[in-house]
């Protein structure tokens, strides 16, 4: 084999295998979890600690705005915080704050992102693919509804 042919051959090789390495990179392997913010102290504190992967303080601070006297909207954000921070925990509570949050969040994209990960992280793919293609329709182009739906689409 000529020197040009090997140099083509080994060319065409590294491609390949960049194609294959920018493929795996696009394949998440966990899920993205959101925090959402209000006017509350504790649903901020809370939000802000799930951008962090605080899990333990998330959820305190997220059940503290839950028990306070806070407005129906803070408390449809803390429910929300909650489920991720208690799926990522691997809390008991989990699947009752996930319910919870979805009630009272039926149009909400992160309550469906975020019970879609508790789902995944729970190993039931499947309820988590239906929880992230909900998450879609309602919040087409959110950083987590991309993330979640490769996500699925990767392991499927």
């Amino acid at each position: 084999m000529s020197t040009a042919l090997r140099t083509v051959f080994a060319g065409a090789a590294l491609a390949i295998a960049a194609f294959g390495s920018a493929q795996a990179q696009d394949c998440p392997s966990e899920p993205m979890f959101v925090g959402v913010s209000g006017p509350n102290s504790d649903v901020r504190q809370s939000a802000r600690r799930i951008d962090r992967g605080d899990w333990r303080n998330a959820a305190h601070f997220a059940s503290e705005a839950l028990e306070s006297g806070t407005s129906s909207r803070n408390k449809n954000a803390a429910a929300v915080n909650l489920c991720a921070a208690l799926a990522n925990e691997g809390d008991a509570g989990t699947a009752e704050a996930c319910a919870n949050a979805i009630e009272r969040n039926p149009e909400g994209w992160e309550a469906y992102t975020n019970r879609g990960g508790a789902f995944w992280l729970a190993g039931d793919h499947a309820a988590a693919a239906a929880d992230f293609a909900r998450a879609a329709e309602l919040g087409a182009g959110e950083d987590a509804v991309t993330h979640n739906s490769a996500l699925a689409q990767c392991h499927s």
